[in-house]
């Protein structure tokens, strides 16, 4: 693959590469460099489905059955006799990533009349990424909040947020992380609150009496951590809008009144014998732009360039006795 650098007349660095997708790939180097780091506020999609790179857009991925590597075998070898011989079953699971992608124009009257027509450029490239991470953030909360995604649907017998006698947040959410570490052999690592349920959690008396008991202050996600023995809890605190283009917005929580409760092996950027929850299987290969900033050619039709963004991403539920729903704590049952 021959790779080429070049410059814009705005004084933007492109990279021009020819390679097997047939076409020329122009990235716009500084601006992909800083979609890269940007994040946008509040989204834990790829915390529930992690990233893992895969080289085909549809393909199979191994699938090993949980509870094959915690088997209990003879281990004893008699004198003079042959180590006995074990084995691991693995199956297959078909994935197909879809192209999620948007373009932002920027017209001849942009690039005259603008003041600074880098923000008018970086400006599109954030508007786009963060469209294309709220798709993604709306299916993955689709996935989970259906029960048929996950172990088990939990329901309060009393609510968190009740006047009197509120539910205990404590025991039920404990009880959730025991009973899938029973069922599976691996606790729940880490926790999702929906907005509502964590403004709840961290004024329950009964989390209050555990972190606070001689009365005052406020938990924090590290204080929940310990208490609940998990490596990690986020909140979702993302909101979209429903509403249409340029119409008053309508917002709504991504995650609002439940918790959800997984276990995801850490800091493993692919597949392997360890179970996990769920995957973001991403098609990455060279000459596939994602999460970067293509710079497509002018259009002399349409007096405008474009900045497209995007991604091939498959989120995938690769075992879902690993996780829970607590669903409606603010609901007594």
């Amino acid at each position: 693959m021959e790779t080429k650098a070049y410059t814009l007349e705005n004084d933007i660095r492109v990279w021009k590469k020819y390679d097997a997708t047939g076409r020329d790939l122009h990235v716009d180097v500084p601006m992909s460099q800083a979609i890269m780091n940007y994040r946008t506020e509040g989204l834990v999609g790829e915390f529930i489905f992690s990233v893992v790179p895969v080289s085909k857009q549809t393909n199979l991925i191994p699938f090993f059955p949980l509870g094959e590597f915690l088997r209990k075998e003879s281990c004893e070898r008699a004198p003079g006799t042959e180590a006995n011989i074990v084995r691991f079953n693995v199956g297959t699971m078909a994935y197909a990533c879809k192209n999620y992608a948007l373009r932002f124009p920027m017209t001849i009257e942009d690039r005259e009349n603008a003041d600074e027509v880098w923000q008018v450029r970086q400006n599109g490239a954030y508007l786009i990424t963060d469209l294309i991470r709220i798709s993604k953030e709306v299916r993955v909360f689709n996935t989970v909040n259906s029960t048929s995604n996950v172990s088990t649907a939990f329901v309060p017998a009393s609510a968190w947020n009740a006047a009197a006698n509120a539910g205990n947040a404590y025991i039920h959410l404990t009880n959730a992380l025991n009973q899938t570490q029973d069922i599976t052999g691996y606790r729940p690592n880490k926790l999702v609150f929906g907005k509502t349920a964590w403004r709840t959690f961290i004024q329950n008396s009964a989390i209050a009496g555990k972190l606070f008991p001689h009365g005052g202050g406020v938990p924090t996600l590290d204080q929940a951590r310990a208490l609940l023995d998990v490596d990690e809890v986020r909140v979702a605190d993302g909101y979209y809008n429903t509403g249409a283009e340029g119409q008053t917005a309508s917002l709504s929580k991504f995650f609002d009144d439940a918790v959800l409760g997984f276990y995801q092996p850490t800091g493993q950027g692919q597949l392997g014998p360890k179970p996990r929850y769920a995957a973001t299987l991403r098609w990455s290969v060279p000459g596939i732009p994602n999460m970067a900033v293509e710079a497509l050619p002018y259009d002399a039709y349409k007096k405008a360039e474009f900045i497209e963004v995007g991604v091939y991403d498959d989120e995938k539920v690769l075992d879902k006795k690993l996780a829970f729903i607590f669903k409606g704590v603010n609901s007594a049952q």
